[in-house]
């Protein structure tokens, strides 16, 4: 009988680093399974889950196919439902379940930082991963929030998750970043480089910075942080715990956090 596996999908996916976190996790339990990676878009992702080997027992979601997740499983967790993004598929008893795991690696990693304060926070970005991120700030118990993107559509999405989860909303100008970043803990969502041009705008004492593009490390944004001594966590912290999560979710294992930590900071 073939060993049980599970992998990570999105496109482009060779950047992924999931496989060594998970591998990590199999290694230090002596489970054998493994671990791949698929590169897949949204109208190629149906035909994979329908044509699935029976022995693939979940998947890591990445861009872009957290929302289109969600309309093809059997069952999806009410908090995935309420950011409209999936980034973890379970596979059992021939059905498909969706949740995510995001949010708890957003709360994870922000709470490194045992002075936080989320009384004044803001999120850059208004995709999939910002609608998680009103969730943890949530969860982490802010009931205000600073938004502040470019695409004016997503924006409009994010602010009413942000009001469905009891947060009153300030929306700040893409051209006003400099107000975003004065927030209390800031949560930048936006890809690698997207921030770059801003960097130098940043308060003379920032708060907590959360970036979660993590290549190249640190980003210049971390690095005025640093600089300026604010708090900075790396967006592979809260790869690492959504991961631990699902590695939970699809062994039934505690996850071994010491040695996937270990394989995922030595790359």
């Amino acid at each position: 009988m073939s060993n049980k596996f599970a992998g990570v999908a999105g496109s482009p996916i060779e950047h992924s680093l999931s496989p060594e976190i998970h591998k990590a996790g199999y290694a230090a339990l002596k489970m054998d399974w493994d671990y791949f990676k698929y590169d897949l878009k949204i109208d190629t992702l149906p035909d994979f889950i329908k044509n699935r080997d029976a022995n693939l027992v979940g998947m890591s979601l990445t861009m872009p196919l957290k929302e289109v997740a969600i309309t093809l499983a059997d069952s999806v967790t009410e908090l995935a439902k309420q950011v409209n993004s999936a980034n973890t598929l379970l596979f059992k008893d021939g059905k498909v379940f969706a949740g995510n795991t995001d949010i708890y690696g957003i709360v994870s990693a922000l709470q490194t930082n045992k002075q936080l304060d989320v009384s004044n926070p803001a999120i850059i970005g208004s995709g999939a991963t910002a609608r998680s991120a009103i969730a943890a700030l949530s969860q982490l118990g802010a009931n205000q929030v600073m938004l502040c993107a470019r695409n004016e559509k997503t924006v409009t999405e994010l602010k009413q998750v942000a009001q469905e989860f009891g947060l009153t909303v300030t929306d700040v100008p893409w051209n006003q970043i400099y107000k975003a970043l004065a927030a209390t803990t800031v949560i930048s969502t936006l890809p690698s480089g997207a921030l770059d041009d801003f960097a130098a705008m940043g308060p003379e004492i920032p708060g907590s910075l959360l970036d979660v593009a993590y290549s190249p490390w640190p980003s210049k944004i971390a690095l005025e942080w640093i600089l300026r001594r604010g708090f900075v966590v790396s967006g592979l912290e809260m790869l690492l715990h959504q991961a631990t999560k699902q590695f939970e979710l699809m062994t039934g294992q505690k996850a071994p956090l010491k040695q996937m930590r270990e394989a995922l900071f030595k790359n």
